[in-house]
């Protein structure tokens, strides 16, 4: 299993908070890859969403599912498929799950943004570990800076 946490501090409610990062039409908000999000079916735990963004230059697509909702805790999907120019992309996880975990923090909210994999492979798993796991934390930070800049109140500078 290949883990990846990251924490940071946002000043604003964790129902706030949770109104942003559990509602997957929201995402390209504060996720840079996604530029979009199509709805397949349902709500809460068990809703089916399908994101579009890129892989490069090149477009991709995310099919998820919501695997944990509690209101206005944890959120977390689980990829379903991964998509790159319309073909599957290259398997390097045999399970991906994201999960976002809010908690009240100073009159803010402390955000755990966790990003678990289960490697294809023991070879696959040292390619992430090596290379993939970076680039994983790199894109979990850029999120938590979005969505401390998207949550700011009015006003406020960026420090």
């Amino acid at each position: 299993m290949i883990e990846v946490v990251r924490s940071g501090r946002v000043a604003a409610s964790p129902e706030r908070v949770w109104r942003l990062v559990s509602r997957p039409e929201r995402a390209p908000e504060r996720l840079s890859p996604t530029e979009g999000v199509d709805i397949i079916s349902g709500s809460g735990c068990g809703q089916r969403w399908r994101g579009h963004g890129r892989w490069g230059e090149r477009p991709s697509e995310v099919d998820a599912e919501v695997v944990e909702h509690r209101r206005p805790l944890v959120v977390a999907w689980r990829h379903l498929a991964e998509r790159v120019d319309g073909e599957p992309a290259p398997v390097f996880a045999a399970s991906t799950v994201f999960r976002v975990e809010l908690e009240p923090s100073g009159g803010g909210t402390l955000v755990r943004p966790r990003s678990v994999q289960e490697p294809a492979s023991a070879v696959r798993g040292v390619l992430v570990k090596l290379f993939g796991s970076k680039e994983i934390a790199c894109g979990v930070e850029r999120a938590l800076a979005r969505l401390a800049d998207v949550l700011r109140p009015p006003g406020k500078l960026v420090p």
